[in-house]
């Protein structure tokens, strides 16, 4: 776009201007009508010089570090079966686990719960009912076998 305003055949514009239009279009300022220029003389030098685009290059979690990883399924069997996301915010405000990840502030709640998704951690409730505890004891078995189902 930059170089179509500044090579177009009717009501063509100075190189400075065509930047600054190009810039304003994408509603940037003059700090990307100056990297325009600088991208424009590489180009026009080697045309096998193009910016590259970053975009999506950053998507990785830092549950891929093993170590990590290990250390945070520790630290959640520890605390026993009854582990949540809050569990894993809690972990990681620790100073020492906030400098081991390079991390300013810990994660955020819907992070935790992605990281909980992530290491097979499901939410269930508490299963209530007729035979929560006791239903193997032997006389209900022999209920069951006996008088239930004869």
């Amino acid at each position: 776009m930059f170089l179509w305003n500044y090579m177009k055949p009717i009501g063509a514009c100075r190189w400075q201007a065509a930047s600054l239009m190009t810039a304003n279009v994408h509603g940037k300022g003059t700090w990307l009508a100056g990297h325009l220029h600088e991208w424009m003389r590489a180009y026009i030098l080697d045309q096998e010089d193009l910016p590259l685009n970053i975009y999506g290059t950053w998507n990785s979690s830092i549950l891929e570090d093993e170590d990590f990883k290990g250390e945070l399924l520790l630290h959640l069997q520890g605390i026993g079966k009854y582990a949540k996301s809050m569990d894993i915010i809690d972990y990681i405000k620790r100073p020492d686990v906030l400098a081991w990840l390079k991390l300013k502030k810990p994660i955020s709640l819907v992070m935790a719960q992605h990281w909980m998704k992530h290491i097979r951690y499901q939410w269930s409730k508490t299963p209530t009912g007729q035979f929560v505890n006791g239903y193997e004891q032997s006389d209900v078995v022999a209920y069951r076998q006996l008088v239930f189902l004869p």
